[in-house]
């Protein structure tokens, strides 16, 4: 589908254009470490706060598109406020806003990806490797912009990216929203099962998922500590902003082909082993960065980050998309993100900021990769060896 593919390639390029240089942008601003981390860790927190109510605004309330284009909105206001010259408190206000109705973009996109792909692993990997090309390229592209004229043009960019996904949503198909009430339609429950929306719904309706979360929310502590602070440890190591947009750049180009591949790679070992593998990969890549002391080699190893990362979101989305029905993607794929890309960011800027602050890289990057370890160990017994089947049980149960 034309409008899902050009939807993932924005939405990437939009996240491409800022998401990388949060923390530099913030240090640049005069941002202590600490403050960096204190300031990610609030973000994150709205992000945690905000994504619940997307999902349940998307799947009952407004569809999945409408949401969609409203944090696409809300988010494009936050980052041209930041073009002002307005003190740090203001600043990191914008931020926390920022991510907020950023936290929309990909749960949302994810949901209408798998709703429209009707589940397809082969679909799916194929539609969300465009996703990375236009972060890298955008990030890299933004990258050497900012070496030349600074982080100002990076609002610019949104903005214009922004206004490209407004546009090609008016083409993305979405389904039917999920109806509440009445009691004893067809398609809904008893009203007492909806205490908390759909979001508690799906907690109540779906145990594996509670497993899953919290191995995903554990490894995702120390991917988004690695995230948040290796930008800060190239330009420690006396990196440019380049070399920060090289490594998220290297990362999700790495990305590509390992996406292409993953629908082979499930039908020979199944989600949960490609899934299990991509957090173990990515937790030893972390040990190395608490070594290495040589920009280059650092941003080398974002090629095995990427790869990595490819196989955990995949065997993430995948997982949740087998797990519950299409009517509630919106809210199933946005507790992904609650947990992996809200709660878990929460925990690591917070401690990150403190670890990285005092203690330096060693400890932060090798604390990183202990907890990615104890996150595959407990995915691997949450996650059924078919999460079909896992499906049909909980049906069976309710």
């Amino acid at each position: 589908m034309p409008a899902i593919r050009a939807l993932f390639i924005l939405v990437g390029a939009l996240l491409g254009t800022l998401y990388p240089f949060v923390s530099a942008i913030l240090a640049d601003r005069g941002f202590s470490p600490a403050q960096v981390g204190l300031t990610t860790a609030l973000a994150a927190l709205a992000f945690t706060l905000a994504v619940p109510f997307w999902g349940h605004l998307a799947d009952v309330v407004v569809g999945r598109v409408a949401a969609l284009r409203l944090g696409v909105i809300g988010s494009t206001v936050a980052v041209l406020v930041l073009l002002l010259d307005v003190p740090p408190i203001v600043v990191a206000a914008l931020i926390v806003g920022f991510m907020g109705f950023e936290s929309a973009l990909s749960p949302l996109a994810d949901a209408l990806a798998v709703n429209a792909l009707a589940g397809s692993p082969r679909a799916y990997a194929r539609v969300r490797l465009l996703s990375s090309l236009g972060f890298a390229s955008t990030s890299i592209l933004a990258g050497w912009l900012y070496n030349v004229t600074g982080f100002g043009p990076a609002s610019i960019l949104w903005a214009g990216t922004a206004a490209g996904i407004l546009l090609v949503t008016r083409w993305v198909p979405d389904i039917a929203r999920f109806r509440l009430q009445p009691p004893g339609d067809a398609v809904s429950a008893p009203a007492a099962r909806f205490r908390g929306g759909s979001f508690g719904l799906v907690l109540r309706t779906q145990p594996r998922l509670r497993g899953l979360l919290l191995g995903l929310g554990l490894v995702h502590i120390g991917m988004l500590a690695g995230f948040t602070f290796l930008a800060l440890r190239l330009l420690d190591l006396g990196g440019q902003p380049s070399d920060v947009a090289l490594s998220a750049g290297i990362s999700a180009l790495a990305e590509m082909p390992a996406m292409a591949l993953i629908p082979r790679i499930v039908a020979r070992t199944g989600i949960r082993a490609m899934l299990v593998a991509g957090i173990l990969l990515y937790g030893l890549t972390m040990a190395s960065w608490a070594f290495l002391a040589d920009p280059s080699l650092i941003v080398a190893t974002r090629i095995v980050s990427g790869v990595a990362f490819a196989g955990i979101t995949i065997g993430a989305v995948l997982t949740i998309a087998a797990l519950l029905p299409p009517e509630l993607q919106g809210t199933g794929q946005g507790l992904y993100q609650t947990v992996g890309f809200g709660i878990a960011a929460v925990v690591a800027n917070a401690l990150g900021g403190l670890v990285y602050g005092t203690g330096g890289a060693t400890p932060l990057f090798l604390g990183c990769a202990v907890l990615a370890a104890f996150g595959a160990a407990v995915a691997w017994r949450a996650i059924p060896a078919s999460a079909a089947a896992a499906r049909m049980a909980a049906r069976q149960e309710g």
